[in-house]
């Protein structure tokens, strides 16, 4: 599977290349365009999980903001390509995991090879994800991983410790460990710092963020918006 990814940052565009009966999975609604002799096929779960065990899947999906279905791309018989875009202005990036971990926001997901299992993770008290509640993705396995965020996205190699914008990010390994706290320590920066809540990361990995946050811009864009008329 050969991945390019063209007009980054804001309109990110991804071409999935496939070998011969290859296979690419992808969020509902992503796909833009595809050659003639790819096939599709829609499915809740993979086939080894059953009727239920898919039920449960696509139902975890769409707590975590994803579609319930999830669409199977097949390269019959000889290579083909297929072309992905997320429903929003912002970047693609694309990982590979080997028998490894990452942890995205949810509606991060755009497509992944067919060895990658994306499931919902409780957050619990510690969930960070401003405005996307206690609910996260966690993509794991081995093969190729695409994901979208607001705006553009950077990568970061985290060695030790570092700190970001709790609305800023995007997906990081899960060899990274986070604590969340109020921005310069204290009640008075956080209430009139302008930051809000941040993640202190420590260990080892790479971190994704996004140049923008997307419930800012909601609160800047949203009171310039015409009322809707009943």
């Amino acid at each position: 599977m050969k991945i390019e990814i063209s007009h980054r940052p804001a309109y990110a565009l991804a071409v999935v290349t496939l070998d011969a009966d290859e296979v690419v999975v992808a969020e509902g609604g992503a796909m833009v365009s595809m050659d003639s002799h790819v096939s599709i096929e829609t499915r809740a779960g993979k086939k080894d999980q059953g009727m239920l065990g898919g039920l449960l899947s696509g139902l975890k999906r769409v707590v975590a903001g994803e579609s319930f279905f999830q669409n199977r791309f097949t390269a019959n018989g000889e290579a083909g390509s297929v072309t992905f875009a997320p429903t929003h202005v912002g970047d693609v990036m694309a990982t590979e995991l080997d028998d490894s971990t990452v942890i995205l926001q949810s509606s991060a997901f755009l497509f992944s090879g067919p060895d990658v299992t994306v499931s919902t993770k409780w957050g619990g008290a510690k969930t960070f994800f401003g405005g996307e509640g206690l609910i996260m993705l966690r993509a794991s396995g081995t093969g190729p991983l695409a994901f979208n965020s607001f705006g553009g996205i950077k990568e970061i190699d985290v060695d030790g410790k570092f700190t970001v914008d709790t609305g800023h990010i995007v997906a990081f390994q899960d060899s990274l460990k986070f604590k969340v706290s109020r921005f310069g320590g204290g009640w008075k920066a956080f209430l009139f710092g302008g930051e809000g809540l941040v993640c202190s990361f420590t260990g080892t990995g790479k971190l994704w963020i996004q140049t923008r946050n997307p419930q800012e811009f909601g609160t800047t864009v949203g009171p310039l918006l015409p009322m809707r008329q009943s």
